[in-house]
């Protein structure tokens, strides 16, 4: 999975997702999907961007390979926000082959959704960095 700036144009993250897919071919490895998200809320900001562009990449590769891609994806940080390597179950490569990635699920109350955020403040104390009534 890759979370890419929202701020780089097309071109820059095409250039991205062709790279990950040469490394993995070109090691002997294949791409089954290329799934794109579209911009998305991040749950916390990268870099002061709020939000970034979703891209799941399916590919069958060895272990070297993947840190390969992670680390050309870790040196590309004017384009690439995030990048996290999963490890699919057979039953799930079978149904990425089949189906494709699944869309993301946003089972979030529609009240929250909408606010954007988690809700809350963040625990006891009202997240304000202590305890107030400990002085008094």
């Amino acid at each position: 999975m890759m979370i890419l700036n929202p701020d780089a144009d097309q071109e820059q993250q095409a250039e991205i997702t062709a790279r990950v897919r040469t490394l993995v071919e070109e090691s002997g490895g294949t791409v089954d999907d290329v799934a794109e998200w579209g911009r998305r809320r991040i749950a916390y900001p990268v870099r002061k961007h709020a939000d970034g562009v979703y891209f799941i990449v399916t590919a069958q590769a060895s272990s070297e390979v993947v840190d390969e891609v992670s680390r050309v994806l870790s040196i590309n940080t004017d384009v690439v926000l995030r990048a996290m390597a999963f490890r699919l179950t057979e039953a799930e490569l079978e149904h990425v082959k089949a189906n494709g990635v699944p869309l993301p699920v946003d089972d979030r109350p529609s009240e929250e959704r909408q606010r954007g955020g988690r809700g809350g403040r963040g625990g006891p104390g009202g997240g304000r960095g202590g305890r107030r009534d400990r002085d008094r």
